[in-house]
């Protein structure tokens, strides 16, 4: 389907819009079938979309009007049914409408509430647990993972143009961690060792060694300033309290491409933690330890260097993902598992008042249970009542680490299919707000999303 769009109030710049569905087949004549199609646009700072114009479907044209070429903008495309209901929805990524003239967008559209596969990833990779990152706000970083044939290659996907660029870059170690910022990706290996790769010019370069962070999750902070890499995080290897930082805004030492470098330091060790940033509570780590307390903060931006302990009891949880609910510091940990394999469940916590002690409030019944116990979680807020659940089965040597997906309320966990079997897969918010996983499905990529409005912006959670 093609949509013509006129970009410019000032010009006759055009360009087009062309809705694609992937892989999937019945997107548009699934029952109920739409009945609508609204063209909406959303800011670049991440405001509310505003709709450009209705149109009865299905149609042939819609004409936007005239749009300043100057501004920058995601484009969204719902379709509803007759009584309004939403069905379908996808976005472009952030574009200046002047960029377009004369080019065709791909806007990549889905039920919502499903997931769907992307198109254009070549198949034959089928790599589990990749490390997955956003470079510039449009491609999706593929790289490390389970397979060490694999590992040195990094996949880089254009979610502009849902194409895989080639050739694929080559790694100059393989990548245990890695932490993106504007278009260069520090990244540490299994050794420690830590290099800088610029993937505009793929020239790499050899800086330091960071032996005790290998391994953990890139957590970013919402504002742009700080990145962490948050060794309890990984789930293999020894506990430690070691947390590299990332100041992005301090350019005193040029050795350090993508800003300033300190260690911070957790009050205890941990393996298997959960771990996002919290404005204006600083970075919060919690799980990973049968003995010391549930929850710690290192309050950043007090130039606090040691993590503070939360009186909650002891969560010896592994792999559990975690994310931001609100912005009055209420957190919600999904999945991962005790020691004795038992699901760990879907409870939050809070970093305002929370009683002596302080306890987790549980979403749904027998202690937040989940349908399936799942491990190396990656958990994404709709809303703070609301959220979307990737992890796996733990592997054994008789079966892979199946990945599964949830939505999950307060009222309990609902499993999403999946429209591939996935092996211990990773996922991330893409740059159109949808949430995307990748492992293990002979290179088949799948997308969520829930409503145009849907996830919560900047929740500070890369891949964890």
């Amino acid at each position: 389907m093609l949509i013509p769009l006129l970009l410019s109030c000032n010009s006759a710049a055009s360009g087009t819009i062309q809705i694609v569905t992937g892989e999937e087949t019945d997107t548009f004549t699934q029952t109920p079938v739409p009945t609508n199609i609204i063209v909406e646009v959303a800011g670049e700072d991440a405001g509310a979309w505003t709709t450009l114009v209705t149109a009865p479907y299905p149609t042939d044209t819609i004409d936007l009007g005239n749009q300043d070429q100057d501004a920058v903008a995601s484009l969204g495309v719902e379709a509803t049914d007759s009584n309004g209901n939403e069905l379908i929805f996808g976005a472009s990524v952030p574009l200046q409408y002047g960029a377009l003239d004369g080019e065709t967008l791909p806007i990549f559209v889905q039920r919502v509430g499903q997931n769907a596969r992307l198109s254009n990833f070549p198949s034959g990779d089928t790599r589990q647990a990749p490390l997955l990152s956003i470079l510039s706000d449009r491609f999706l970083i593929v790289s490390g993972g389970l397979e060490s044939a694999t590992s040195l290659t990094t996949e880089i996907y254009d979610f502009a143009q849902f194409n895989l660029l080639t050739p694929a870059p080559t790694m100059p170690i393989v990548p245990a961690s890695i932490a993106v910022t504007s278009t260069i990706g520090l990244i540490v290996d299994t050794a420690g060792d830590g290099w800088y790769y610029d993937y505009s010019g793929s020239t790499s370069n050899y800086t330091f060694t960071a032996p005790d962070v290998a391994g953990g999750q890139a957590i970013y902070d919402p504002s742009g300033v700080y990145v962490f890499i948050v060794g309890a995080t990984r789930t293999t290897g020894t506990p430690t309290q070691a947390v590299l930082e990332i100041n992005t805004t301090d350019t005193s030492n040029a050795t350090y491409e993508t800003g300033n470098l300190s260690w911070l330091s957790l009050a205890d060790a941990r393996l298997g933690a959960s771990a996002t940033y919290v404005a204006p509570y600083g970075l919060v780590v919690a799980g990973g330890s049968p003995t010391a307390p549930g929850v710690e903060v290192i309050a950043v931006l007090s130039s606090a260097t040691v993590g503070s302990e939360l009186m909650y009891p002891p969560d010896p949880s592994s792999g559990a993902g975690m994310t931001v609910l609100d912005e009055s510091g209420n957190i919600l940990l999904a999945g991962g598992l005790l020691p004795s394999g038992a699901d760990a469940g879907v409870r939050a916590i809070t970093l305002g008042s929370c009683g002596t002690p302080c306890t987790p409030t549980y979403w749904g019944p027998n202690n937040g249970a989940l349908p399936v116990p799942v491990t190396l979680g990656f958990v994404f807020p709709l809303n703070p009542a609301y959220a979307f659940l990737v992890g796996s089965e733990p592997s054994t040597s008789q079966a892979p680490g199946l990945t599964h997906t949830f939505t999950l309320t307060t009222a309990g966990a609902t499993e999403v299919p999946t429209k591939v079997a996935h092996t211990n897969a990773s996922a991330i918010e893409s740059p159109m707000g949808s949430v995307i996983f990748y492992g293990g499905a002979n290179g088949e990529i799948e997308s969520f999303t829930p409503a145009p409005q849907g996830l919560v912006a900047d929740a500070g959670v890369d891949g964890g």
